[in-house]
């Protein structure tokens, strides 16, 4: 039997915790580990990762300072509700052209010669409740067609999970917590944090510069990335591999992957390399 998520009491818990400004560092995944990670291939498939799907999400949480993850969560909801306001402006026609729901039936040359103002409505907001839910409904049909035992519910969290949880957990979490290490050991550099389509283009979360020279980009990942075999794991390795080679040919330097987990940075080999180069 399929583990099914009571939204109604995740709703309540949700208020308890910030009613009474009970505050926790991470969203933590309540699904079963091997039911999630059975949907990651499909994930990637179907594109949902896609900003196309989601919006720049890493440039999203930059945007402000938020109190607690929670704050996060509401605020990307919101900017959907305001996407929608946006797309309530044009004609049902252009409406059409910005469908979000499976970038892969789309005709990806018609995005790519899209004028840019329409493009950001998909790229520069989140999504609402139910957008969300609606990719978790595509993502469990899918999972149904490929003979996968999960459940709508899970498959909505699941989305919502990867979508706003990890979003939170790898940039608020783990990016910043692995910056602060660095600038310890390089406090002659300035870290710059890239914006969410430069990321998407090059694979980097950070360019380190020594004055107004460029020294290297950085990669932040968890130490599964490092590890896992899977094979949605090494398509991602390949295309950021692919994608770190191109931004070492137009800016002329280096990408490192720096690894963290649990408040240290596993490859301590990469202070050496960024070291040399300053």
């Amino acid at each position: 039997m399929s583990f099914q998520i009571n939204y109604e009491c995740f709703e309540l818990i949700i208020q308890l915790i910030i009613k009474n400004n009970i505050k926790m560092d991470e969203f933590i995944n309540g699904l079963d580990i091997g039911r999630f990670e059975s949907t990651n291939s499909l994930w990637n498939n179907l594109m949902l990762n896609d900003p196309w799907s989601v919006g720049y999400v890493t440039t999203l949480i930059e945007t402000q300072e938020f109190r607690d993850k929670e704050h996060w969560e509401n605020y990307y909801y919101s900017t959907g509700e305001n996407r929608e306001i946006e797309l309530s402006k044009l004609s049902s026609d252009v409406r059409e052209k910005l469908n979000d729901e499976q970038l892969v039936l789309r005709n990806k040359s018609e995005i790519s010669n899209m004028d840019w103002s329409l493009k950001n409505i998909n790229y520069n907001y989140g999504r609402t409740k139910q957008q969300i839910r609606q990719k978790g409904k595509i993502l469990f049909n899918s999972a149904t067609e490929n003979g996968i035992n999960i459940s709508e519910d899970e498959c909505i969290e699941a989305v919502r999970f990867r979508t706003i949880c990890q979003t939170w957990n790898g940039v608020i979490i783990r990016e910043r917590k692995t910056v602060e290490l660095l600038k310890k050991s390089f406090k002659n550099l300035s870290f710059q944090k890239t914006h969410g389509d430069f990321d998407y283009e090059y694979a980097v979360d950070y360019q380190l510069f020594n004055g107004d020279v460029l020294v290297c980009g950085i990669q932040i990942k968890p130490s599964s990335y490092d590890r896992s075999n899977a094979p949605y794991v090494r398509n991602a390795k390949t295309a950021n591999k692919r994608k770190n080679e191109n931004y070492s040919k137009r800016f002329g330097a280096p990408v490192f992957d720096v690894f963290f987990e649990k408040g240290q940075i596993l490859n301590l080999q990469v202070f050496d390399y960024i070291k040399r180069l300053t």
